[in-house]
């Protein structure tokens, strides 16, 4: 759905279009300078432009739970690195994972229900690092990230959500690990849900 894949800037440039063949076409509202003069217009022809806008979007804490809205899974091309790494420079924040990590990544994309086990294995980390990174940095230096759209919709969703501000003082005393997770739904318990039911354990018992 387009509702989906729209995020971030958004520029809008009306036209008026030609919809058929127009044959001696004249108008009253014409410029004088034009004024009884006619004109044949194809079909598909820009007769007019209108002024362009940008909008903002940021996408609510449901898109932040899919994957594609502000995180992107790349493979890692040193193929000597076994780890995991994150990078918050780009627009979307990457994700980098070693090379057969990022194929069993891809095959398990697949399968919807698996989801919540690989925001728990990528998505949760990845997040816990860019919390910890930005409250390392000062009010000004967060702000130099405005421009990404990773920023502005942890931004909108830290505020609309949890009355956070992520420009703020208050925003260092915040609980990385506990925040990560509630930006994406809390992935951990359904993924220990899905993990029992494929193996047939059951679970919620006490020891």
């Amino acid at each position: 759905m387009l509702s989906r894949t729209v995020n971030g800037k958004l520029q809008i440039c009306p036209f008026i279009v030609a919809v058929d063949d127009l044959n001696s076409y004249t108008s009253p509202n014409f410029h004088e300078d034009y004024q009884g003069i006619t004109f044949n217009i194809e079909a598909g022809c820009v007769m007019a432009v209108g002024k362009m806008v940008t909008v903002n979007i940021s996408k609510d804490i449901d898109e932040i739970a899919d994957t594609p809205s502000i995180f992107n899974i790349s493979k890692n091309p040193d193929e000597s690195c076994r780890q995991m790494l994150v990078d918050m420079s780009q627009r979307k924040i990457i994700i980098k994972l070693p090379l057969s990590d990022f194929y069993s990544y891809k095959v398990l994309s697949s399968t919807p229900s698996a989801q919540y086990i690989l925001n728990s294995l990528t998505v949760i980390p990845a997040l816990v690092f860019v919390l910890e990174e930005l409250k390392s940095l000062s009010i000004h230096e967060r702000s130099e990230y405005s421009d990404t759209l990773w920023y502005k919709v942890l931004s909108k969703v830290l505020q609309t959500q949890f009355e956070c501000n992520i420009e703020s003082e208050e925003f260092n005393s915040q609980n990385c690990l506990e925040l990560a997770q509630k930006l994406i739904n809390n992935p951990i318990t359904d993924a220990f849900t899905f993990l029992t039911s494929s193996f047939g354990i059951a679970g919620g018992g006490d020891e």
